[in-house]
């Protein structure tokens, strides 16, 4: 309906606020309904619709708008949403509020050292995969050789790795705890960007690394949530949506600082190399996170969905 450009754009501003929020609730719900020891693979199933939409539904939304118009893309995300709400009221469990709180009481869980470790493992560790990601065509394009007109598969075979590494990461968690397995996907993540920024030039190396990058960024989003929620056991809903502002924080500084060595006129696989150092800064604030917090957090338990219609 948006008359004009300007128009629109205040439209996908408003549109993007409840982002973080809508997350946030939804980990801590997923987390409330999993039976015990399964809440971190709970909350991948609930991320699971964002890795599908990479895959599947950007390309296919994209496909309607250039083939016929692109107003018809945010028909089709109206509709979604409509029929989200639906769902949403069909079948999510009553869960009890916290009448108990208010909006300045859950913001001390900011006061805590260990929700702001978890929170610069997320900025500093994960947005190092960033780096990668904001300069993927480039990459791929110049450096591994491949046409720019097979770049939509390229960018099928990310989304595929992020729905596996989703699933994946919820199910280490559960089995390893989430501070081993998030120090276990950094480490990976590390390897992993230091061999885009070492191998790329070979066609089939890099899309194999495209398939593992992918697969490692969406792998955390489970263990990294379940440490929020624990560091916060009183504010989780307001925790998890900060992970949300630190996850698009990552998105913002790994596009920013990994664009640094391309002003300089490095080549495209170098903006991993910055990627290789944020990586390391998260996996060391990881490993100590682990050694200050790991015993004390998995003997606590996440709050329980009290009033849950089975």
């Amino acid at each position: 309906m948006a008359p004009d450009y300007t128009t629109m754009m205040i439209i996908r501003f408003l549109s993007g606020l409840p982002h973080g929020a809508f997350f946030g609730v939804g980990t801590v719900v997923a987390a409330r309904m999993a039976t015990k020891g399964k809440e971190a693979f709970n909350i991948s199933l609930m991320f699971t619709g964002l890795t599908v939409a990479n895959l599947a539904m950007v390309p296919l939304a994209t496909y309607i708008g250039h083939t016929f118009h692109w107003r018809w893309y945010f028909v089709i995300v109206s509709v979604i949403g409509l029929l989200a709400l639906l769902f949403l009221k069909l079948w999510l469990p009553a869960m009890e509020a916290n009448k108990d709180t208010h909006f300045m009481e859950e913001l001390k869980f900011l006061n805590k050292r260990q929700a702001w470790m978890v929170l610069m493992i997320t900025a500093i560790g994960f947005g190092g995969l960033f780096t990668w990601f904001s300069y993927i065509t480039p990459l791929m394009t110049i450096v591994s050789g491949i046409k720019e007109s097979y770049m939509a598969y390229v960018m099928i075979l990310a989304g595929a790795g992020m729905v596996v590494g989703n699933l994946v990461g919820g199910y280490l968690s559960d089995r390893l705890s989430p501070e081993k397995t998030c120090s276990l996907l950094l480490l990976l993540m590390l390897i992993s960007l230091a061999g885009v920024f070492f191998l790329s030039e070979y066609r089939n190396v890099s899309l194999a690394l495209t398939f593992v990058c992918g697969a490692l960024s969406m792998s955390v989003a489970a263990p990294i949530n379940i440490m929020m929620m624990k560091a916060a056991p009183k504010s989780e809903m307001m925790a998890a949506a900060f992970m949300q502002a630190a996850f698009n924080i990552a998105n913002a500084m790994g596009a920013f600082l990994g664009g640094i060595p391309l002003e300089k006129g490095y080549s495209y696989n170098y903006p991993s190399l910055v990627g290789v150092f944020m990586t390391i800064i998260g996996l060391v604030i990881s490993i100590r996170y682990k050694y200050l917090y790991a015993s004390k957090t998995n003997s606590e338990t996440l709050p329980e969905c009290v009033s849950c219609e089975k």
